[in-house]
């Protein structure tokens, strides 16, 4: 997920599709957004792997892994699950 995709709508269009990220351990977005702490501060791409193993396989999926984070850092209200 790029920045400037952080929007909103995107997000919540992503959440609601569920999409498979990590095709090495077949680790879908609702298992990350489980694995983000309260604390927004306190994410980065250690924290998913540890929790779901994403992106310690072939690592095709950092740069999804990564944007999840900053996108989290940067605006996490928007990752509320309607």
């Amino acid at each position: 997920m790029n920045l400037h995709l952080c929007q909103e709508t995107y997000v919540q269009m992503l959440i609601e599709e569920n999409p498979l990220i990590c095709t090495c351990h077949h680790v879908y977005l609702d298992q990350l957004l489980k694995s983000l702490p309260q604390n927004p501060q306190q994410v980065g791409v250690e924290t998913l792997q540890l929790a779901t193993g994403a992106s310690t396989g072939c690592g095709g999926c950092l740069s999804k892994l990564q944007g999840i984070t900053e996108c989290y850092r940067l605006k996490p209200g928007i990752f509320q699950q309607p």
